[in-house]
């Protein structure tokens, strides 16, 4: 009995230091290209989640059978809002200076890539963080992956405003229990940066 419970919170940090990990390759593939680097971090996180096999299904409810469809509905509406007051520090009074044609190919790797964060971040490791430590430790841990992966891009000066997007994300995790609503939530705020930041 022992023994069983000390394998979740090795397989958790395992999890965690994986994810973490892949950040790293990426940061040090950066200067062979943007591309690159972000392929191998997107298979790096997609092979993570297939490793679990169970990222995607919704967090238990206690007296709940099937998930209505209603329900599934509610959280990605909710995602969506979550996304849209997630582009709020981003906006300014002058949009970036892109090409929007630019646009459409850079918001489907954007959408995927920031579909197997969520995946990675909210699905695998939020689902082994609550077994061995909670929802708070769960949240709280995510948000402090999700800034980490981030501070190769975005540097020391971004690192609390994604500290407060990843907790807002586990937010949405915890309140729904479910990934596809941060996925679309962070989706919708990636989206929002092209024309802001």
């Amino acid at each position: 009995m022992i023994q069983a419970r000390l394998a979740a919170p090795r397989r958790a940090a395992l999890l965690t230091s994986l994810v973490l990990g892949a950040a790293v390759v990426r940061a040090l593939l950066l200067p062979i290209g943007d591309g690159f680097s972000t392929a191998v971090f997107a298979a790096s996180l997609l092979a993570i989640a297939v490793i679990d096999g169970r990222a995607l299904r919704p967090s238990p409810v206690a007296g709940e059978g099937a998930t209505p469809a209603w329900r599934l509905a509610w959280s990605v509406l909710l995602g969506v809002v979550v996304g849209m007051l997630l582009i709020g520090p981003a906006i300014t009074d002058r949009l970036a200076d892109r090409p929007i044609g630019d646009f459409w190919s850079w918001a489907a790797i954007a959408a995927i890539v920031a579909s197997l964060e969520e995946t990675a971040i909210r699905g695998v490791l939020y689902r082994h963080w609550l077994a061995e430590a909670g929802p708070l430790a769960a949240v709280a841990i995510g948000a402090v992956v999700f800034s980490l992966i981030h501070l190769p891009r975005y540097g020391l000066t971004a690192l609390p405003l994604d500290f407060a997007v990843g907790l807002a994300l586990g937010g949405l995790r915890s309140v729904t229990s479910r990934v596809i609503p941060c996925a679309v939530a962070h989706t919708i705020a990636d989206w929002g940066a092209w024309f802001w930041a």
